[in-house]
């Protein structure tokens, strides 16, 4: 029996445009009839007459479901109170969505939807490594970056950095981001007498610069004032 439209949705395939996209490729294009506080978005269907579940032709994904929302740019509500641009949460029917973060009670508008990196869909074969126990590219490449960060500074332009002593010995590392002075990584030290016993390394997710995503205590052993040994503990 041949295969029909019926048998088959977009859901069910992975394309080119989405796993290659940088996260800018717009798939779709829908009025806004509302939104309500605090994050509810109620839109029209699509000109093909479709909705944005995800049995359907368009289907939008949510962080509740997927763990990756797509992005979505809401624009030209009334007196703004929509705009934004948010991540899709819950899909809660083909004309309704919710988003992580505030929305205003407006109407009118109109939404664009994205996809985030294509890298979210690739798979990865966990027994070739040992560094991260995630099975999807995307989420390897976060957990190695904040792996690197750990046991690096931040370079690069845009970044901020500070040093806190007391006396002559110094207590903590700061970098941040220099736009928008959010924390990227600080390192606190503890000593006893003048010799470093521990460090604590914490790197910050970029979003906040406040929510730790990766953290490791390193903890000194000395004979004399020569380090013998050091023990490394990943926290976070």
């Amino acid at each position: 029996m041949p295969i029909s439209k019926s048998d088959l949705y977009d859901a069910d395939v992975y394309d080119a445009p989405e796993t290659n996209t940088d996260s800018t490729t717009v798939y779709l294009t829908v009025t806004v009839v509302s939104t309500v506080a605090p994050n509810t978005v109620n839109v029209n269907l699509a000109s093909d007459g479709e909705g944005i579940l995800t049995s359907r032709d368009h289907p939008v994904a949510g962080t509740s479901t997927s763990g990756f929302g797509d992005y979505c740019d809401i624009t030209g509500t009334s007196g703004g109170a929509g705009d934004g641009t948010f991540t899709v949460n819950t899909v809660v029917s083909d004309t309704q969505f919710t988003v992580n973060g505030t929305v205003g009670n407006s109407t009118g508008g109109s939404v664009n939807f994205r996809w985030p990196s294509g890298a979210t869909n690739v798979g990865l074969d966990q027994t070739k490594q040992n560094v991260t126990g995630q099975n999807h590219l995307q989420g390897a490449v976060t957990d190695l970056s904040n792996h690197e960060l750990l046991d690096n500074e931040p370079v690069g332009t845009g970044v901020t950095y500070t040093i806190t002593r007391s006396g002559s010995k110094v207590t903590n590392e700061t970098w941040k981001n220099t736009s928008n002075s959010r924390n990227i990584k600080t390192i606190d030290y503890t000593y006893t007498g003048n010799l470093v016993t521990q460090e604590v390394r914490k790197v910050y997710a970029a979003a906040d610069g406040t929510t730790i995503i990766a953290q490791v205590t390193v903890t000194y052993s000395y004979t004399g004032n020569s380090v013998t040994g050091e023990t490394i503990v990943r926290n976070v």
